[in-house]
């Protein structure tokens, strides 16, 4: 675990024009991550200019002088350099890979290489990621290599034939029943736009996107309740907004509300692809540790 400072501090340069404070303190501290700046400022550990400050809005410039009193703990750091032991089944179009949790699938926007896509591409060459999974979600992730694979998965997928099954830890089942199908649509957050949220029977929101889940409580696990789902539709943190409307968040999602833990207890389990043509039927399964 990163060890605590007990303080840090820096100028602010190299603003085009001010800017928020949290957006400020992100890029200067990006291992921190958005929830971990937002309490440290509403907790009033920030001064600028030596006054206390408690909006993540606030503005500031170039210049200006910015301590945190109780820097929080960094994020560990993510690999830098492809790890053949992830690869579950490797053909000659497909590459299937178990992805560790707290890797992102692709880059973002800022870009970057600390993604699997950027560091597939440096181990095997032109590779295209098929199946992409939430940061902190462990589990299967299809790469493919440039050829007739890449329209076979679009029309599969396109067309909800590809099987997809994740495995959950919740601390609690809340509404859960032994199995059953969840079909909240979703939609995103007026407050975070990082965020979904399950649409309440009754509202009628625009933009809404229907989804469905099947779900199978499996058993226990020490942490809590092993749950199976399978996802019918693929939208946006789907199977993490549908168990948290169901009173059930996953254990270490700290946006939808779970249990605190070391990592997001999400693993995508399994992945069946369909007969079609020229390609075969292929089941691949990915075995999880929640240590990791």
């Amino acid at each position: 675990m990163a060890k605590r400072v007990s303080e840090v501090s820096f100028t602010v340069s190299g603003l085009a024009a001010p800017a928020r404070l949290d957006k400020v303190l992100r890029a200067q501290f990006p291992r921190w991550g958005r929830q971990a700046v937002g309490r440290v400022i509403s907790s009033r550990q920030v001064k600028v200019n030596q006054k206390n400050v408690w909006l993540a809005s606030w503005k500031v410039s170039n210049g200006d002088l910015i301590v945190v009193a109780k820097p929080p703990r960094e994020k560990p750091a993510g690999p830098t350099k492809f790890d053949r032991r992830w690869i579950i089944s490797e053909e000659q179009d497909i590459i299937v890979v178990n992805k560790p949790a707290g890797l992102r699938s692709q880059a973002t926007r800022a870009g970057g290489t600390d993604n699997l896509l950027s560091l597939a591409k440096a181990q095997f060459g032109e590779v295209h990621l098929f199946h992409r999974l939430d940061r902190d979600t462990s589990g299967l992730c299809l790469l493919t290599r440039p050829g007739p694979v890449n329209a076979y998965l679009d029309q599969a997928f396109k067309q909800r034939l590809v099987e997809k099954e994740y495995l959950a830890v919740v601390a609690e089942l809340g509404s859960l029943e032994e199995e059953g199908i969840i079909t909240a649509g979703l939609v995103t957050d007026e407050k975070r736009r990082d965020k979904m949220r399950a649409v309440l029977p009754g509202e009628r929101i625009s933009g809404m996107q229907s989804a469905e889940t099947r779900y199978l409580v499996r058993g226990t696990v020490p942490q809590g309740h092993l749950v199976r789902l399978w996802p019918v539709t693929g939208r946006t943190h789907q199977l993490r907004v549908h168990l948290a409307a169901y009173h059930a968040p996953v254990i270490g999602d700290r946006l939808y509300g779970g249990k605190p833990a070391a990592r997001l207890m999400l693993h995508a389990l399994g992945l069946l692809l369909p007969e079609q043509g020229e390609f075969p039927k292929r089941e691949y399964k990915a075995a999880v540790d929640w240590s990791k």
